[in-house]
């Protein structure tokens, strides 16, 4: 993995949200309101028509998903290094 791999936008959230099975105040943060938490934490702006919403799991593992129908193509091209024009992909984003 190349170090621009271990900055991508997935794996900083895949970060936090590792960092915050283990923090109670970051965990507490995080479901409270996802889109700041995720700001503060990582530098990422995530864009506000994009529908963010955190949960944790019966282990204590968190996840934060993208809860829009499709996920916007700008997200796919930046989780992906970019996609064909004709892709038609949809689904849930989480970590």
């Amino acid at each position: 993995m190349s170090q621009n791999d271990a900055n991508s936008p997935m794996d900083l959230v895949d970060g936090v949200c590792v960092r915050a099975s283990n923090d109670v105040d970051l965990k507490a943060r995080l479901l409270a309101d996802p889109r700041t938490t995720l700001l503060e934490e990582t530098a990422l702006t995530i864009p506000s028509d994009w529908e963010l919403v955190a949960s944790e799991a019966a282990d204590g593992t968190v996840r934060v998903e993208l809860a829009n129908e499709d996920i916007p193509d700008a997200y796919l091209e930046l989780v992906s290094g970019g996609l064909p024009e004709s892709s038609t992909d949809s689904g849930n984003a989480s970590c």
